[in-house]
């Protein structure tokens, strides 16, 4: 689908859920602006006393293919859409990695072993200790200057 598209209805879907999470943003391909995207991909902070709530607005709104603790792919209105389901500490992990692209975190991920260092959905890790855990502390701890989503391909 057009990035447009794509957009406008993650959007919708983000107004569907909005009242159960703390915060939502979207990621992968559209966060990357790519002019063609395959599919929406969220990342989904759920508010915990919410969370009955928003499992059965989700199956209200949309079929369930995943259902898992931390992924879930729903169709919604016929397109797919991946929900990353994120705590406060992998929060800006998850917004990294889920931005994408895949060759991108494969160089991350090569340029933080290099330096004895992990990085994984729980953060930047060095000796099974977080690190760092938003793009911006991981982009620095790797020593690299910031890389804007539209860029990481």
């Amino acid at each position: 689908m057009q990035l447009e598209e794509a957009q406008r209805l993650a959007e919708q879907f983000i107004n569907e859920i909005a009242e159960y999470c703390e915060k939502v943003k979207i990621v992968g391909s559209i966060r990357r602006r790519k002019p063609e995207v395959k599919d929406i991909d969220l990342v989904l902070l759920i508010k915990p006393e919410r969370w009955w709530d928003f499992t059965l607005k989700l199956r209200k709104i949309s079929k369930i293919s995943i259902d898992g603790k931390q992924v879930k792919r729903v169709a919604y209105k016929g397109e797919q859409i991946d929900l990353y389901l994120a705590t406060p500490e992998t929060w800006g992990t998850l917004v990294l990695i889920r931005t994408g692209s895949a060759e991108h975190n494969i160089k991350l991920s090569m340029i933080a072993q290099k330096k004895g260092l992990k990085l994984s959905h729980s953060g930047l890790t060095k000796n099974g200790e977080v690190i760092a855990s938003t793009e911006k502390e991981i982009f620095e701890a790797l020593d690299l200057p910031y890389v804007a989503p539209e860029e990481r391909d």
